[in-house]
């Protein structure tokens, strides 16, 4: 799924769904097993069944299809846990560009 530069207008809950679908297709990571609230489910929790190499992954996924690299600052902070996290992450990169 490489969609370089997104247009601009695009919402939180969209690049949330985009997020959902690189952990499902890309990592094998079954996001429906995490509920109902599987969007703000700590990717840092045993439940989430993710490693450290997953999160990498997802980092350069999100460049690739984003084009947004994720600041240090917002890895740091432990923002970048849950996919609604780094929908607002990348939401705010993408309105300040």
């Amino acid at each position: 799924m490489d969609m370089g530069i997104l247009n601009q207008e695009i919402s939180v809950e969209e690049i949330a769904q985009i997020l959902d679908e690189i952990l499902k297709n890309t990592l094998l990571i079954n996001t429906d097993l995490w509920g109902q609230d599987k969007y703000n489910q700590n990717f840092l929790e045993p439940r989430a069944q993710m490693r450290a190499r997953h999160l990498l992954k997802l980092y350069f996924e999100i460049e690739e299809c984003f084009g947004i690299s994720i600041q240090e600052k917002d890895i740091v902070s432990g923002a970048f846990n849950s996919i609604n996290n780094i929908s607002v992450i990348l939401y705010s990169e993408m309105k300040n560009a």
